[in-house]
């Protein structure tokens, strides 16, 4: 048998998500770990699809698979590492070496490549790239997945904030930090897994249909629903748990409620309709009168009304024509009444030196939802980073990715999913 075997079909990039309750697929990677741990190898050879059968014989392949199986060692749950026109790709981690088995899946779910691939050294994840499929087009974002050894583990969506934030936390108006990046790396660290993706409209998620302008606070919450019935059926997690920051709180709460995660974490969550927070921001800046008028203006979006605002207004980047058609859905909700609706664990967390959203807005929370667990931190600024709370030095966190994460924050989360899996 030749060497060369293992590169009878084409690698490919990135991809998807692992088993997703696709039947065809399911069965041929069920039935091919089934036949690995028991040596069948004829039956291995039956998952072939015909390019594989003309390019290798029965006989070769008789010979090859110990070879291979003495490379790798037993092999873990099968996770999507690649999906395109006609091939799905799929890898599952090995237990010697730290090597790992590819798949490559044609599209009647037969094997036409099977490859041996270096793993990552034994400690580190998997870094995924992840597309979700919504009704107006696909989400990219990045599913890193801990060493597990076949075993099932606890998955956390992240959900961000407002504005064009991507996947990590960073967006083009100032914000450098990388906090959900971060989150993600620290999680890992803690045998959690974590799904974060770039909104729409934002970093690799584009080509929807639906205009910009057009764009609702549904389309987002519809978004995270995707992700969350995803999560759910892959056979790789033990429970899903949400984790929404800022506007991404809200986001979250409405998505888990709907698709019943098994827990929900609000970071840095406001506690009162968008509306009422806008005006209290924009209090602290803006003179009387021109609050006044910027008071009408937010009032008649909430009614459903369109405004008109000069482009000389120092607010008018926030009442562009783009953005009022996703203002008028988004002050439609009350995140007090939206978090008293979840009847799973709920965890909130609002950190003290966070210059955008309060203690106030926290304790709004809680009382509306009185069995949650609420955990303030005394230095923990919007951006998830220890900052004192004077301006400009808490606004330097935003932009330095080199400064971590609050170890409390971390601890939190990583006790409070944990605490699922006894539930």
């Amino acid at each position: 048998m030749s060497k060369y075997f293992l590169f009878v079909a084409l690698l490919y990039a990135a991809g998807a998500a692992g088993q997703t309750g696709d039947p065809a697929v399911d069965k041929t990677l069920n039935a091919f770990s089934k036949y690995y741990a028991s040596d069948a190898t004829d039956s291995i050879y039956g998952l072939f699809n015909d390019r594989m059968k003309h390019a290798v014989t029965k006989e070769n392949w008789r010979q090859t698979f110990p070879q291979i199986k003495s490379r790798i060692g037993s092999i873990g749950k099968f996770i999507s590492n690649g999906k395109g026109q006609g091939y799905t790709n799929f890898i599952a981690p090995g237990t010697v070496d730290s090597m790992n088995l590819l798949l490559s899946l044609d599209s009647s779910s037969l094997i036409q490549g099977l490859f041996i691939r270096p793993g990552k050294q034994a400690g580190t994840s998997y870094h995924t790239n992840y597309k979700i499929d919504t009704d107006d087009g696909q989400l990219a974002g990045e599913l890193l997945i801990p060493p597990h050894t076949g075993r099932k583990i606890p998955v956390a969506l992240i959900i961000a904030g407002s504005g064009p934030t991507d996947r990590n936390g960073n967006n083009i108006i100032g914000v450098k930090a990388q906090p959900y990046k971060m989150l993600a790396e620290a999680l890992a660290k803690n045998g959690i897994a974590t799904l974060r993706y770039d909104k729409r409209y934002v970093g690799e998620s584009i080509g929807f249909k639906k205009k910009l302008d057009s764009l609702r606070f549904e389309d987002l919450v519809g978004d995270a629903e995707a992700c969350i019935k995803k999560l759910k059926v892959d056979s790789n997690f033990s429970t899903v748990t949400v984790i929404g920051h800022s506007e991404g709180a809200l986001i979250g709460t409405i998505a888990t409620r709907r698709e019943k995660a098994d827990g929900f974490v609000s970071l840095a969550g406001v506690g009162e309709n968008a509306v009422s927070v806008l005006k209290r921001q924009l209090s602290t800046s803006l003179p009387p009168q021109s609050m006044a008028t910027v008071t009408s203006w937010l009032d008649s979006l909430r009614k459903g009304y369109r405004v008109t605002v000069p482009a000389n207004s120092p607010v008018s980047s926030l009442f562009l024509p783009t953005v009022q058609t996703y203002m008028t859905s988004w002050f439609q909700y009350d995140p007090a009444h939206e978090i008293a609706k979840l009847k799973m664990p709920v965890l909130i967390i609002q950190g003290l030196t966070d210059l955008q959203v309060t203690r106030q807005d926290a304790e709004k929370l809680k009382a509306a939802a009185p069995k949650a667990s609420l955990v303030l931190i005394d230095s923990m600024n919007h951006v998830l980073k220890d900052a004192p709370a004077e301006r400009s030095q808490n606004m330097a966190a935003y932009t330095n990715e080199q400064l971590p994460l609050d170890k409390e924050l971390i601890r939190t989360i990583v006790e409070f999913i944990n605490e699922e899996k006894t539930r």
